[in-house]
């Protein structure tokens, strides 16, 4: 081994800041390697009809790949804008809130491109009202057609070019779905190469869904003895507010039902079957007419 892997070893080299991205185990991922792998190959296989969809909207030139795809938090996703200044397209999945990320003079210099101007600008201002508008036109083109692959249907809503306002929005949506899927897609033309950042809630992973429960062939015999409360609803009635107040020791109660009647059986809290009650000896008693509560429930 040289000195600079023994040093890396024990700890004398300084390492980067990034060099270890940090994981925090309390939020399990969802996304497996495999599942990755499966969702960019997805991906990557609806960008060519996406680009035939730009071309047809007068995007001659554009090409579109995928770059990057991994797992998110929309923690993450805000911490990643930095203080630079930033286009946000926000969108709506499902309910769920997702991000467009675009960096604005990139923005800028695909319109411009698109739009016959010339050379494009190399201003870093925020991007104008219609400047927005023609951004988000651009990019939501791109994500209903990754979302609708992926079976989402994407709604679009606000633009925001300052961080306290999605900050704000942020802070003020529902709980839910921090985990989300991060997609970095490459738009590129003859002379200019922009990253779009998709941040996209909603999707699961291949057999997310929660399997059935095998149900056993029998009780287990450790449960023999654990005693449940069996209860015989024989009737029930309602009565006026000022009538039950009003009530007093040694008033009777006329329920109605006579000897014969049906009872409703309740085993746990669940409907269990039904009885006809009678007397056994001194004892009230019940005669079971069905019973529907299997050992297996």
């Amino acid at each position: 081994m040289s000195q600079d892997e023994v040093d890396a070893l024990l700890g004398e080299e300084e390492r980067a800041a990034d060099a270890v991205a940090p994981r925090d185990f309390t939020r399990p991922l969802r996304f497996s390697a495999d599942d990755l792998d499966r969702l960019s190959k997805q991906i990557s296989s609806c960008l060519p009809a996406i680009e035939s969809t730009i071309r047809a909207q007068g995007g001659s030139g554009l090409e579109l790949s995928l770059f990057h795809v991994e797992e998110t938090t929309r923690e993450a996703f805000v911490a990643s804008l930095g203080e630079d200044p930033f286009f946000v397209q926000s969108i709506c999945v499902d309910g769920a809130t997702g991000w467009i990320q675009w960096d604005p003079k990139e923005a800028r210099q695909m319109i411009e491109q698109n739009l016959g101007c010339g050379t494009p600008s190399n201003t870093d201002a925020p991007l104008s009202g219609l400047e927005c508008s023609l951004a988000g036109d651009l990019v939501l083109v791109v994500v209903e057609g990754v979302a609708n692959e992926l079976g989402l249907a994407v709604t679009p809503e606000e633009s925001y070019v300052e961080q306290r306002i999605l900050q704000a929005s942020v802070d003020g949506s529902p709980g839910g779905d921090d985990q989300r899927l991060s997609i970095t897609l490459e738009l590129r033309s003859p002379s200019l190469n922009s990253k779009i950042y998709v941040y996209l809630p909603g999707t699961t992973a291949a057999g997310e869904s929660t399997p059935e429960m095998e149900v056993p062939a029998s009780l287990p015999t450790h449960f023999d003895d654990v005693e449940v409360p069996v209860i015989a609803e024989l009737a029930s009635m309602e009565l006026p507010l000022d009538g039950v107040l009003a009530l007093e020791e040694g008033d009777v109660i006329t329920l109605g039902p006579k000897q014969g009647t049906e009872a409703r059986l309740v085993v746990d809290g669940r409907p269990a079957g039904s009885a006809t009650w009678g007397h056994d000896g001194a004892q009230v008693a019940l005669r079971l007419l069905d019973f529907s509560i299997q050992s297996t429930d």
